[in-house]
């Protein structure tokens, strides 16, 4: 695998080449297609947005002074 991997001719694609912010792709993630949110952090849409929801009921309605909390949870969920 490693010489395959290796070889000049085989084609290297850059996964992760995003310009979006952290906070933008959520956001991304939340409106775009329902299996793109599953595939990424594991959960369907309504799950992710009730469990925010109940995040917030938990920690109070305003969000962290640079990261929100949505974003936060993301990065917790990410796979």
């Amino acid at each position: 695998a490693t010489q395959l991997y290796t070889a000049s001719w085989y084609w290297k694609q850059p996964y992760h080449t995003s310009t979006l912010t952290g906070a933008q792709w959520v956001k991304e993630l939340v409106n775009g297609h329902y299996d793109r949110i599953w595939s990424e952090l594991g959960m369907r849409v309504h799950v992710f947005l009730t469990f925010i929801h109940e995040l917030r009921v938990v920690t109070g309605p305003e969000d962290p002074k640079y990261v929100t909390l949505e974003e936060q949870a993301a990065i917790f969920l990410y796979m």
